[in-house]
């Protein structure tokens, strides 16, 4: 009878138009694109949200009253910029609050960076510069859990979803993020934060909004990305780091789906256990693409519209940025330009990272003299973070830094064993060398080698090496069985019994490239166990000081490692950086 009643109010609602149109757009992952000039290369922008601004009016002037912008977040990193108002400039109004007040965004999700910027970013200071709610139903407050500690019971810590009306429909916004935060980002970045699988999250949110709600459009907003089979995945996995095809295939009530978080590029559609198809789009990175879903309304006789869409990814390259856009945020270009542009010391000769892929480096190593010195290890552990990056001869400026190191990591000091050491490399150089069977064999680990665009089978972030400790890389024996260790850096004799203070970023101390769980196996009660502190800033901030204090800045090899046999080594690894360097022109 309720149902009833409730379809005869609808066809009774005479506000409600017989047909209508409605244009949904949005931005994902921009990583600090904002100001139509890439700071950390000097140069201006292929694309920014400068050249969104320009599509944007135009879009707005075409459909007047009939448009919503949004943003499925990762906002908070990725240029100096967003660094510099994240933690140096701290009084005047964010950057991004700024840019995005003036585009007019009508809601924006939260992604895993914007996490990364720390409880002082995120929850204290920015939320209340945006005149735009930020949505994430799966980020719960541990602080209203209840006593079993079931995440059901806890509220979000940001908004969950957020209403609109448009030529007097109801259009309902449901955010969510990837629920993997835990693998990436150390605790102390979300100390009062649980995430919860974003399916569970939808079985609670959706029939709550269509019961208080009754939308006609119902969109997911969720930073995670399309490829719901990463990490060995499928439809039914928990807490899976793509979950957003899982959701609204298996929650009926979702109309249109806007992704991100993998920075690739989809447009699709996809059909629930209902029958019902949903419009998915992935717009991509950078502001390059702008995603848009038009739909045509079409009332029907028990009061409910039959929607037709049509999804586009508009390049952004083809607008010009809007010259307005760029006078008014110049004042930010100049304050972070000074801030970057600031000297550090003198380099006697060029880094570049491109060496790190195929064995020690004076750029990587470098990073391993940061990080013994920043926590007075006597190991360090570093990734490949800039592989494609040269750092020229002569004044190093904060620029450069950007450049030589991009993520916002901490620094954990943790105790290992040689031994322990041995496993996390041997973990390390099974993703990023192959075996050679002969000199003619890869070097590198190729997923796809013979293609146009070949490809490495690991990204460059989850390579690794150390420093402090001497051993060699058999790439004729199989992975596991590789890494030989010879002795301390000094020449003493490593003590198999004794536990190392150890340096490793927390990007890998939190699991990324599950170094952590796989390599060593260890779980979350050992890891803690092991940890001794961690650093109040990040890796940048401590190479800025410890290159200020030494001046003058000789690049060099530590010698801690090599790899053997070293003819076989030479010539691959000058086949592959070849193919690599071909790609990448």
């Amino acid at each position: 009878m309720l149902t009833a009643v409730t379809l005869l109010v609808a066809c009774q609602d005479n506000t409600k138009p017989v047909k209508t149109d409605l244009v949904v757009l949005y931005t994902t992952d921009v990583h600090g694109a904002c100001l139509g000039f890439d700071i950390k290369h000097n140069a201006p922008a292929r694309t920014s949200l400068a050249n969104v601004s320009t599509y944007l009016q135009k879009v707005r002037e075409e459909n007047p009253g009939r448009v919503l912008m949004f943003d499925t977040g990762d906002f908070l990193q990725g240029q100096p910029s967003m660094y510099y108002y994240n933690y140096i400039d701290t009084a005047t109004e964010h950057l991004a609050a700024a840019t995005y007040n003036y585009l007019g965004y009508d809601a924006i999700g939260v992604g895993n960076h914007d996490i990364e910027a720390g409880e002082a970013v995120y929850l204290n200071r920015l939320p209340q510069q945006f005149q735009m709610p930020w949505l994430c139903a799966n980020a719960i407050d541990t602080r209203t859990l209840g006593p079993d500690g079931d995440l059901k019971s806890g509220e979000p810590m940001f908004q969950p979803y957020a209403v609109y009306e448009r030529n007097h429909l109801k259009i309902a916004v449901l955010g969510m993020i990837t629920p993997h935060i835990a693998a990436w980002l150390p605790k102390s970045l979300w100390p009062n934060l649980e995430f919860q699988d974003m399916v569970e999250c939808a079985e609670r949110w959706v029939p709550y909004i269509q019961e208080n709600e009754h939308p006609d459009l119902l969109i997911g907003l969720f930073h995670a990305g399309g490829d719901y089979t990463v990490n060995n995945s499928d439809l039914d996995s928990y807490m899976n780091e793509n979950g957003s095809i899982p959701a609204v295939t298996k929650v009926p009530g979702f109309d249109i789906c806007l992704l991100g978080h993998d920075h690739q590029e989809r447009d699709l559609r996809v059909v629930n256990i209902a029958g019902d198809t949903i419009a998915i789009l992935d717009a991509v990175t950078e502001a390059r693409k702008v995603g848009r879903i038009d739909i045509h309304f079409t009332r029907q006789q028990d009061g409910s519209y039959r929607k037709q869409t049509k999804t586009q990814l508009i390049d952004m390259a083809d607008y010009e940025p809007d010259s307005t856009y760029l006078q008014t945020f110049q004042p930010y270009v100049d304050a972070v330009n000074a801030y970057v542009d600031a000297p550090i010391c003198q380099l006697t000769a060029p880094l570049n990272g491109t060496d790190g892929l195929v064995g020690p480096s004076e750029f990587v190593d470098l990073i391993h003299e940061t990080q013994l010195w920043a926590t007075h290890a006597e190991i360090s552990l570093a990734s490949i973070l800039s592989p494609y990056e040269v750092v020229p001869e002569g004044e190093v400026t904060m620029r450069h830094l950007f450049s030589l190191y991009k993520y916002e990591n901490q620094l954990f000091s943790i105790e290992m064993t040689a031994d322990e050491v041995r496993r996390y490399l041997e973990y390390g150089f099974s993703m990023q060398f192959a075996t050679m069977h002969s000199a003619a064999d890869h070097l590198l680990l190729f997923a796809n080698d013979t293609a146009a665009k070949p490809r490495l089978q690991t990204p460059t972030f989850n390579y690794t090496s150390a420093a402090g400790i001497r051993y060699e890389v058999d790439v004729r024996k199989e992975a596991g069985k590789r890494v030989r260790l010879l002795s301390m850096s000094d020449g003493s004799p490593i003590d198999p019994d004794k536990r190392y203070r150890v340096a490793i970023n927390s990007y890998q101390y939190s699991g990324g490239g599950n170094f952590i769980p796989n390599g060593l196996g260890w779980n979350q009660e050992t890891l803690l166990s092991r940890t001794l502190d961690t650093t109040p800033v990040d890796v940048r901030r401590y190479m800025a000081r410890y290159l200020a204090e030494t001046k003058v800045v000789t690049p060099r090899l530590r010698g801690d490692w090599k790899v053997i046999p070293e003819a076989r080594w030479k010539a691959a690894k000058e086949r592959d950086l070849k193919l690599l360097q071909a790609n990448q022109r």
